[in-house]
């Protein structure tokens, strides 16, 4: 199995993911993102795949700069 480590990126405290193989929320805990096409993305805002703001959910594009965007602390 494929080594995970956490994500180094702040992300937008309304990303949430999930994948079949279990959560990639740590809870308090460092977020930990496979490499995975069945890993599921969504916003909390918006309950879908794409963000308030009609952009793609990701944890590479869910960071700072993006109007959406809000701090996870």
């Amino acid at each position: 199995m494929k080594k995970v480590k956490p994500v180094d990126a702040k992300f937008c405290r309304f990303l949430k993911a999930k994948n079949p193989f279990g959560m990639l929320e740590g809870g308090s805990n460092d977020w930990y993102v496979l490499e995975d096409a069945n890993t599921i993305y969504w916003c909390v805002k918006s309950l879908g795949a794409g963000g308030p703001d009609n952009g793609p959910i990701d944890p590479k594009l869910c960071v700072s700069g993006r109007k959406c965007y809000r701090d996870r602390d």
